[in-house]
């Protein structure tokens, strides 16, 4: 879809690494348990200004990788609707998509308070973003039993990342909650979609027919690799279409101004078979709907936060689709088959190691299944990667892994990162990731910790490495395991 937006320099937050025991600024709520188990909200202040006299209602809210995540409809005074979603990074930081009449964009505020924000402007050109395939769509499909998850791939260029001034993880965590809300508020309530890897590439791909084409072959071997569904590319953009995908298909392309647009969804909404709201022939129900006072998110222009459903009204009463032209609530039921069927999900914990523009990161993620009075680590699955088997504990603070990632030319190279075993309870006690000590109290949550540093990798060239670090957690005179997946995309300036 095609928009114009001013590029923002102000407000870039730097990647930090992701320490167990940060203390967030106060901007934060603070936090009386662990917020894996108890999620705390980020303060209103953070945003109240950005928002104005409109109302937010949230309706999910939770932690992933750090981050905490919710999102919310906005309500003004006038009725109208729209949306908030907000992602706060361990290091306080905050990232949030502002969607309401007269304001939408991207609010950044860094772990000092400095905010800024950068406005989506659109326009109404019926310029073709969508690139039709042979692909077959789901039709009169009807999925019952345990809730799916269509798998996402999220890559980055490093021209657009540098253009974006984000933290691309918290950005890829926002994108994706914003989707999920559009999905809850036009009552699909059978799939959501789940961020599985984020990778970056020094590659000069735009939103181009060439460059969809482009990205997904770059794209395949990884989406392989992390047995992932979907792939949403940020690259270049000058002018023109500034975001194209497949329809249906599961590929997608977005240029770097779109970060304060819903073009995200949009564009997924194609790959799920949808089409736009004046494209309707009264033969099928796969388009966006304009009732004349509000759009869906298959239309040009200002959208409100849904899908078309003619069982969803809005603040005007009127219906936000048609059963016969405009019903794409049912477009995305009928193909959760297909769309969460690409590639078998990757069994195990998945963990997501990403430094960005930066030279270094650290990531933690808790172990659910050591804790309490388990002993219990973390070891590798080769011995050339690193130690295969659980051991005593040491003074040792990390165990030095060495990973196998994918270079710009697809090749293995070796890239050296620290595995470190963190205790909770006990004020962030470290020591090798193998370790099987017994710390003796009866509610110690185990975390594993994976950290890259460019100064471990000095004989490495300059570039970005991704690829799949298998790890696997155990407990000591126990047939317990749990997988952990390490999905890793750094750099080495």
């Amino acid at each position: 879809m095609n928009t114009e937006n001013p590029s923002s320099t102000a407000g870039c937050a730097r990647l930090a690494a992701l320490t167990l025991l940060l203390a967030l600024p106060a901007v934060v709520s603070a936090a009386t348990d662990s917020p894996e188990d108890s999620p705390q909200a980020t303060s209103t202040s953070v945003y109240a200004d950005a928002i104005g006299s409109a109302r937010f209602e949230r309706s999910a809210i939770k932690v992933e990788q750090g981050h905490t995540v919710e999102s919310g409809n906005l309500y003004t005074r006038d009725g109208e609707t729209g949306s908030l979603v907000v992602v706060r990074s361990p290091d306080g930081a905050v990232i949030a998509r502002i969607d309401e009449p007269g304001k939408r964009g991207l609010l950044r505020v860094d772990a000092q308070g400095l905010a800024s924000f950068t406005p989506a402007s659109t326009n109404d050109s019926r310029e073709s973003d969508a690139v039709e395939t042979q692909e077959p769509m789901g039709r009169d499909v009807t999925i019952s039993g345990e809730h799916r998850y269509i798998d996402l791939l999220m890559a980055f260029s490093d021209y657009a990342l540098s253009k974006m001034s984000v933290d691309p993880l918290a950005f890829a965590f926002l994108q994706v909650e914003e989707l999920n809300l559009r999905l809850r508020n036009s009552l699909v309530t059978n799939v959501s979609l789940r961020l599985a890897a984020v990778n970056i590439f020094d590659v000069p791909y735009d939103t181009s027919i060439q460059g969809l084409a482009s990205w997904q072959g770059l794209l395949s071997p990884y989406r392989s690799l992390y047995k992932t569904d979907l792939n949403a590319a940020y690259g270049g953009w000058e002018g023109g279409t500034a975001g194209r995908g497949y329809q249906p298909g599961y590929s997608s392309v977005l240029g770097w101004t779109t970060s304060g647009s819903d073009t995200f969804g949009h564009e997924l909404a194609h790959n799920a078979g949808g089409k736009h709201c004046w494209d309707q022939d009264g033969r099928d129900y796969n388009f966006g709907h304009d009732n004349g006072k509000t759009k869906t998110s298959l239309c040009y222009g200002n959208r409100a936060p849904y899908f078309s459903n003619p069982a969803v009204r809005d603040a005007h009463g009127l219906p936000l689709g048609n059963a016969q032209t405009a019903d794409m609530t049912r477009v995305w039921r009928e193909n959760t088959a297909r769309l969460t069927g690409y590639n078998p999900e990757l069994a195990g914990l998945r963990m997501l190691v990403l430094s960005g523009n930066e030279d270094q990161v650290a990531t933690y993620i808790r172990v659910p299944g050591i804790e309490r009075l388990y002993r219990g680590g973390v070891v590798a699955l080769s011995q050339s990667v690193g130690p295969i088997e659980l051991a005593p504990g040491t003074d040792e603070k990390f165990t030095m892994l060495n990973a196998k990632l994918l270079n710009a030319a697809g090749s293995e190279v070796l890239v050296k990162l620290r595995g470190t075993r963190v205790e909770e309870a006990q004020l962030g006690w470290r020591e090798h990731m193998n370790s099987n000590r017994y710390l003796g109290l009866l509610s110690s949550p185990l975390g594993l910790e994976i950290q890259y540093d460019a100064r471990d990798n000095e004989a490495l060239p300059v570039g970005y490495y991704n690829g799949l670090l298998k790890l696997e957690a155990r407990r000591i005179d126990s047939d317990w395991t749990q997988p952990i997946n390490v999905i890793v995309s750094v750099r080495k300036k």
